[in-house]
Protein backbone atom coordinates (compact mmCIF):
# COMPACT_ATOMS: atom_id res chain seq x y z
CA UNK A 1 0.00 0.00 0.00
CA UNK A 2 1.58 3.25 -1.10
CA UNK A 3 0.30 6.52 0.35
CA UNK A 4 1.26 10.02 -0.63
CA UNK A 5 2.75 12.27 2.03
CA UNK A 6 -0.01 14.84 1.44
CA UNK A 7 -2.78 12.33 2.17
CA UNK A 8 -4.02 13.16 5.66
CA UNK A 9 -5.72 10.17 7.33
CA UNK A 10 -9.26 10.60 8.67
CA UNK A 11 -10.78 8.53 11.48
CA UNK A 12 -14.40 7.42 11.14
CA UNK A 13 -16.53 5.89 13.91
CA UNK A 14 -19.65 3.95 12.97
CA UNK A 15 -22.16 1.42 14.29
CA UNK A 16 -22.51 -1.81 12.34
CA UNK A 17 -23.84 -5.30 13.07
CA UNK A 18 -24.40 -4.64 16.76
CA UNK A 19 -21.07 -3.00 17.61
CA UNK A 20 -19.08 0.21 17.23
CA UNK A 21 -16.19 0.18 14.77
CA UNK A 22 -13.56 2.56 13.49
CA UNK A 23 -12.02 3.01 10.07
CA UNK A 24 -9.21 5.17 8.72
CA UNK A 25 -9.40 6.62 5.22
CA UNK A 26 -7.09 8.63 2.99
CA UNK A 27 -7.75 10.42 -0.28
CA UNK A 28 -7.08 8.26 -3.33
CA UNK A 29 -3.96 9.28 -5.23
CA UNK A 30 -5.67 8.85 -8.59
CA UNK A 31 -9.30 9.13 -9.55
CA UNK A 32 -10.62 10.85 -6.46
CA UNK A 33 -12.63 9.59 -3.54
CA UNK A 34 -11.50 7.96 -0.32
CA UNK A 35 -9.69 4.68 0.33
CA UNK A 36 -10.10 2.65 3.53
CA UNK A 37 -6.58 1.88 4.76
CA UNK A 38 -7.38 0.37 8.18
CA UNK A 39 -10.39 -0.75 10.20
CA UNK A 40 -11.34 -2.58 13.39
CA UNK A 41 -12.31 -6.23 12.93
CA UNK A 42 -14.30 -6.57 16.12
CA UNK A 43 -17.04 -4.28 17.34
CA UNK A 44 -16.74 -2.30 20.56
CA UNK A 45 -19.46 -1.93 23.19
CA UNK A 46 -19.47 1.86 22.99
CA UNK A 47 -18.69 4.62 20.54
CA UNK A 48 -16.14 6.00 23.03
CA UNK A 49 -14.19 2.71 23.14
CA UNK A 50 -14.08 2.54 19.35
CA UNK A 51 -12.92 6.17 19.11
CA UNK A 52 -10.16 5.67 21.71
CA UNK A 53 -8.87 2.55 19.96
CA UNK A 54 -9.02 4.20 16.52
CA UNK A 55 -7.24 7.30 17.78
CA UNK A 56 -4.49 5.13 19.26
CA UNK A 57 -4.00 3.33 15.94
CA UNK A 58 -3.98 6.67 14.12
CA UNK A 59 -1.40 8.22 16.49
CA UNK A 60 0.88 5.20 16.38
CA UNK A 61 0.64 5.03 12.57
CA UNK A 62 0.20 1.24 12.84
CA UNK A 63 -2.39 1.58 10.09
CA UNK A 64 0.38 2.16 7.56
CA UNK A 65 1.62 -1.44 7.93
CA UNK A 66 -1.56 -3.32 8.92
CA UNK A 67 -5.04 -3.00 7.52
CA UNK A 68 -7.27 -4.72 10.06
CA UNK A 69 -7.12 -4.62 13.82
CA UNK A 70 -8.72 -6.66 16.53
CA UNK A 71 -9.85 -4.61 19.52
CA UNK A 72 -8.70 -7.38 21.84
CA UNK A 73 -5.15 -7.15 20.43
CA UNK A 74 -4.85 -3.53 21.47
CA UNK A 75 -6.43 -4.11 24.90
CA UNK A 76 -3.90 -6.90 25.53
CA UNK A 77 -1.01 -4.68 24.52
CA UNK A 78 -0.11 -6.12 21.12
CA UNK A 79 0.62 -2.75 19.54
Amino acid sequence: MELTKSSKPTLHIFHQEGGWHWGITVERAAGGGMKVVAYSDEGFDSEEEAREDGEQALRSEEWRSRQSFSGSERRQGYT
